[in-house]
Order: C-alpha cells, then structure tokens, then sequence
C-alpha cells in the first residue's frame, strides 16, 4: 500500500470513529478514488436518523480536495421537501473519470446515490491529517451542511409599503 492509500486509510479509520454511529466505513483500497462512511448521523428534520455518506476523492487527493458528497436518492427533509444543494439524480460530477476504467475500477455503483456539492474555500492538508485538513475536515463540513440545509429558506413578507 503506497503512502496515499495508507493516509486515506488512517483518515477513513479517524472518520469512522468520529462520524459513523456505527463506527463503520469503507473506501477504494487499491486506487484511493472513493470512500464511504456508513450511517452518518442526520440531524432532526430529516426523514432517516442515518445515511451512508459517499466521498469520491480527487486523483492528488490530499492535495486536492473533493467538492461532491453522495448520499441516499431518496434523503428527504421530515416534510417531504428536498433539501437544498441536493442535486437529485446528479451523479455525473466524478473527479477520477479521467483515469478510471468504468468497467473494472468504478467507485460503488452509482445507482441510489444522489449528489450534493461541497464549497470547500480554503485547503491546507498536513502531513499528520490531525493536524490539517482532512476526510475528517470534509465529513464535519458535510454535517454542517447538512444542518444547515435542513432549514426552511427565509422569506421576507413586507406587509405595509413604507412609499405608500
């Protein structure tokens, strides 16, 4: 196992401890391209508890970060509402199509996941993934996202017309 695939390894490790509720994960241990972590938590307000979380890294991961996360089709709000940044049916944003052979190193079929984008604006790995940038800087990004994604949009209602 080279040097990459060892770091995603510890950080999937790291990730599964602190994010999975069953402390369960899983990646791409031969080209590093993709990592799951099982039953993500979810805050209140949606219609699971939990969701599997699909993480597809770049090629120079982690020098580059992922800026698309994966999660179950059918993740809706409590409501019924899709939340927001939910791109349903989008899976066709993969950071390895150009090095991966679909037919024999494909990230986990595709079917039953649908994207939602992550806007990472600053990126600093280090050497030790505890101490920079991370999966686990990218998996407490995602729970925030999806707090926050939770909440109804804010509509302004102007009831008198100050020009009036």
């Amino acid at each position: 196992m080279d040097a990459r695939l060892k770091r995603i390894h510890y950080e999937v490790a790291l990730a599964a401890v602190r994010y999975s509720r069953t402390h369960s994960a899983d990646f791409d241990d031969e080209s590093g391209s993709w990592v799951i972590i099982k039953d993500f938590p979810l805050p209140a307000g949606y219609n699971y508890e939990t969701t599997d979380i699909l993480v597809l890294l770049p090629p120079n991961y982690p020098q580059t970060p992922p800026d698309w996360f994966y999660v179950d089709d059918n993740l809706r709000l409590a409501d019924g509402r899709k939340p927001s940044h939910v791109f349903y049916g989008q899976t066709t944003h993969d950071p390895n199509a150009r090095r991966v052979n679909r037919e024999m190193d494909a990230p986990p079929q595709m079917k039953g996941w649908t994207g939602c984008c992550l806007h990472i604006r600053s990126w600093q790995p280090a050497p030790n993934p505890v101490e920079g940038h991370s999966l686990l800087s990218v998996c407490e990004l995602i729970r925030g996202a999806l707090e926050r994604w939770r909440k109804p949009p804010v509509s302004v209602i102007v009831d008198d017309d100050p020009f009036e």
